[in-house]
């Protein structure tokens, strides 16, 4: 892992946690703008994906030191901002393929 000396491996993770908390919060003051009839409900899977995507952050960062990709704070605690995206698009990309892989059996 190619960190500074100083930053440890867990803070580096801590921060990526703590993008995915501040996108969660920045969710909740652009919902609070809304009418009370449009906003989303903060139901049992609302605050199930409030967890989520925080510790998704954290461990998508986890992965990416693992790989040894460079992480600095920066980009750590965007890592954590971004995701839900990033997520989205990796999930996207997997299911892209039409169908078995060729020689599959069907």
């Amino acid at each position: 892992m190619d960190t500074p000396q100083h930053i440890s491996f867990g803070l580096l993770v801590l921060l990526a946690g703590i993008g995915g908390f501040i996108l969660n919060m920045m969710n909740l003051w652009e919902d609070s703008k809304r009418p009370k009839k449009e906003r989303v409900p903060k139901d049992f899977l609302y605050f199930v994906f409030f967890v989520f995507w925080p510790v998704a952050g954290a461990l998508l960062a986890w992965i990416y030191a693992l790989d040894g990709s460079s992480l600095r704070p920066f980009l750590a605690f965007s890592i954590g901002l971004s995701t839900p995206t990033t997520i989205q698009a990796l999930i996207k990309t997997a299911s892209a393929g039409s169908g078995s892989p060729r020689g599959a059996e069907e």
